[in-house]
């Protein structure tokens, strides 16, 4: 175990997606890990329990090992949290996800951090993946959990270690964005939106974040942003370090040129200047997924990795669990699990699905979750994202008493919009009602879209099990 690195650490909040795979990261080290939180569902859960990971549910001062040496608090974890009041009284060390990550993984390493409103996930395990291939050996966390690697963090051997950079709070005694504690060398920023509503006021309150973070790269290291985005062009250029960008348009450095046909995934040429360096296959759908691939492909190459090699991985990608994941297909129904939340990420997901399965009837299930979507901010954003679907079927806004009357998402509100627009939509209040519905509406040859940042208290198991069970899908079926 390396000098300076605690016996016994406790996890407080330990199932999140980040704390969850920084605990991992600890086993992997050889740390004693302990943990608690409020539930432990699958596949989080297991992956701890299964790494020797103590797991207590439920919050309570016994919960704190004797021998503890050090705690993380999750940033979902408040100050009155019982746990948190015996770590205090205790006296015992403590730190966030973010510093905590900083503190005892990135030191001594060279992190690329992927940061950026959208594409975070993916782009962060593609890097992971294409460095890994590549015989890096790369440490890697992500927010997600990568196919190719079956685990959502590794340890690795060599010289980077990747990043997910989020730009939400780090935990209630520190109010920074996470992706400030991670001492960024290299960065792909992938974009600039309005998100987090419940911490920022608008998109220049977050701008100015984005700002602090370009700002740690160091005068000889690297910022490849999207031009796509012109907000996240404009912050990058004051970064001290070379700046490059990557886009569709004529004007950016690294120019991507999508070909294929409806139904495939198609090919990705990357051009440099006037000349192309190459076509390399798309592992993934969808114009977001190829701003994803050129993105990660630049920064590879002025890192020094040769084209030939980083063709030969792309298409060995497997993608990120709920990232267009197809889960399988049940009487003739396509059930697809995402994770899309924003209306950008909602509506260039039904965008990619559309070409890739030109012809289908796209069920969108939607719920709105995070604490963006649960606000009115982008009522109408989200009815101009959702119409690319044939029908919607949106879920209750998750936890509504959490916010106020006038704050809400409206989906009766949605409903009404998208139907004026002549889209087949509906609003439920209980997810048995939405499970009904479904069963009576899906029919052979449909594809059915779940987005949702939760589980949606198992929906999509439950409806595959109910379409497995009926006598047919009926394909004259089309209507609620």
């Amino acid at each position: 175990m390396k000098e300076g690195v605690p016996a016994k650490v406790h996890m407080i909040a330990v199932c999140g997606t980040g704390m969850g795979a920084l605990a991992l990261l600890f086993r992997e080290m050889g740390v004693r890990v302990s943990g608690s939180d409020v539930q432990a569902y699958p596949p989080m859960g297991n992956l701890l329990r299964n790494a020797g990971v103590d797991l207590s549910l439920g919050y309570r001062p016994e919960n704190v090992p004797t021998d503890a040496d050090f705690v993380v608090v999750g940033n979902a974890v408040s100050r009155d949290n019982p746990e948190v009041q015996e770590m205090l009284a205790r006296g015992l060390p403590y730190g966030s996800f973010p510093e905590t990550l900083a503190r005892f993984f990135l030191t001594a390493r060279s992190p690329i951090v992927v940061a950026g409103t959208h594409g975070k996930t993916t782009s962060t395990a593609l890097l992971a993946w294409l460095l890994a291939c590549s015989g890096a050996e790369p440490g890697f966390l992500v927010g997600g959990e990568p196919v190719n690697f079956g685990r959502s963090s590794r340890l690795g051997q060599g010289d980077y270690f990747v990043i997910e950079g989020d730009e939400y709070d780090s935990a209630f005694f520190d109010k920074a964005p996470k992706f400030l504690h991670y001492q960024p060398r290299v960065v792909l920023f992938t974009s600039l939106e309005y998100d987090h509503a419940d911490i920022y006021a608008d998109l220049a309150a977050i701008g100015e974040q984005f700002l602090r973070f370009v700002a740690l790269v160091p005068p000889d290291g690297l910022v490849m942003v999207c031009s796509e985005y012109p907000g996240a062009v404009e912050i990058a250029g004051k970064a001290s370090c070379r700046v490059e960008t990557y886009g569709y348009g004529k004007d950016a450095d690294w120019v991507g040129v999508l070909r294929g046909r409806a139904g495939e995934c198609g090919t990705l040429e990357v051009v440099r200047g006037e000349r192309s360096v190459g076509r390399f296959p798309m592992p993934l759908s969808g114009r977001h997924n190829g701003l994803n691939v050129l993105g990660c492909l630049a920064i590879l190459a002025q890192m020094g990795f040769p084209w030939e090699g980083l063709g030969a991985c792309l298409g060995r990608f497997k993608g990120v669990r709920r990232r267009q994941e197809v889960a399988g297909e049940v009487k003739g129904v396509l059930l697809i699990d995402d994770f899309a939340h924003h209306p950008t990420a909602v509506r260039e997901t039904l965008a990619g699905l559309r070409s890739r399965y030109s012809g289908r009837r796209i069920v969108a299930v939607f719920e709105p979750r995070t604490n963006t979507s649960r606000r009115n901010v982008f009522q109408a954003a989200y009815a101009d994202a959702l119409s690319e679907a044939d029908i919607v079927i949106c879920a209750p806004v998750y936890r509504p008493e959490a916010l106020r009357p006038g704050e809400r998402f409206s989906p009766s509100a949605l409903v009404e919009d998208l139907r004026r627009r002549g889209i087949a939509a509906y609003c439920f209040e209980t997810t048995e009602a939405m499970e009904e519905a479904l069963v009576k509406t899906c029919r052979a040859g449909d594809v059915v879209l779940f987005m949702s940042s939760g589980s949606f208290a198992d929906l999509f198991e439950r409806l595959r099990t109910k379409l497995d069970e009926s006598v047919a899908v009926d394909p004259g079926r089309s209507s609620i």
